[in-house]
């Protein structure tokens, strides 16, 4: 018999006390971030409200939308039925799971993750699946990456179309590995809704224009948060002697527009490369968005998180070897 090593009450203790000094931390630092840099905080609130009315909503919230729509009502595995096998082969995942990837890849992030949550409420996946899914299905869209990062960003847009062919090949190749790694779903969760249970198209459309308005808002409130820290965090770094690939790096560690945008002004021949790893990493607003469309679902973050990080060194490898 094999005994599991588990931790000590008192390593536990500490391991508390230390997340805790770091969340205590990082809440004084923000206070005094935006009590120093107020005026530019402000101006950049503005800033990402107008992101949000112009650009965001318009182009995300009827995917949102249609996708919900497109799981809800079973459509989505008729339409993407031959990706059944490939993508159960590939990534282990039921044909109901296929939707949510595809959608994913097409509308890019939190498209997917929302999905699959919904998938994973309705009992047709597993929750192996369902992180697996989450991770594999978060993405740049294509209209993104061709056409504002690789078309007005970069001035091409065959930049574009092979800065999302690596997002979506390193995807894969993740994917992959976490199928290899993780643990298969035996039984589901509850019972999946059958085609004689499915609500009529107008509840349907109901619920999901209702669902999405409201991940629309925490999608939309992420984004006007992050871009009045973006404002603050530029006035702070306008007191060191940085580089400003160095700082275009840190607006890409946050925020994948505005970092992007940066790496393009002040890199030159090296920004698609960098813009690669920028891309493979996403930004940390994009995942504190995916966090709050999957709410309280039992997820694993550290597997979400390990995940892009992997996927952004692959993909700056990637840049720096096509570019």
């Amino acid at each position: 018999m094999t005994l599991t090593p588990t931790k000590s009450p008192s390593s536990r203790a500490t391991v508390r006390f230390w997340k805790r000094f770091g969340a205590c931390y990082m809440c004084l630092f923000l206070i005094l971030l935006f009590f120093r840099n107020a005026n530019a905080a402000s101006l950049w609130v503005s800033e990402g409200l107008e992101l949000c009315a112009k650009r965001l909503i318009p182009s995300l919230f009827p995917f949102m939308v249609i996708s919900s729509l497109t799981v809800s009502s079973g459509v989505g595995r008729y339409i993407f039925k031959i990706l059944e096998r490939p993508f159960g082969f590939l990534f282990g995942i039921r044909a109901e799971g296929v939707c949510a990837i595809a959608l994913g890849w097409l509308c890019g992030f939190p498209v997917g993750a929302k999905c699959a949550g919904e998938l994973y409420d309705g009992g047709k996946i597993g929750l192996s699946e369902y992180r697996r899914i989450v991770c594999i299905s978060s993405t740049p869209s294509p209209a993104f990456l061709i056409g504002a990062l690789g078309s007005s960003m970069i001035g091409s847009a065959r930049s574009g179309v092979i800065l999302y062919a690596a997002s979506i090949f390193v995807a894969t190749v993740l994917g992959i590995a976490l199928n290899l790694l993780t643990k298969k779903d035996q039984t589901l969760t509850s019972i999946a809704v059958s085609d004689a249970k499915r609500p009529s198209f107008a509840e349907a459309l109901t619920r999901a224009v209702g669902e999405s308005a409201i991940d629309m808002l925490r999608v939309c409130a992420f984004v006007v948060f992050f871009s009045a820290f973006l404002g603050a965090i530029q006035q702070t770094l306008a007191c060191f002697s940085l580089s400003e690939t160095v700082a275009a790096l840190i607006f890409a560690f946050f925020e994948l527009t505005t970092g992007t945008a940066k790496l393009c002004e002040v890199t030159g021949s090296y920004a698609p490369a960098l813009c690669a790893l920028a891309v493979g990493w996403s930004g940390l607003s994009v995942h504190f968005q995916t966090m709050s469309i999957c709410g309280s679902r039992d997820f694993q973050f550290k597997q979400y998180f390990l995940f892009h990080a992997v996927r952004a060194a692959l993909c700056l490898i990637i840049g720096f070897l096509v570019f």
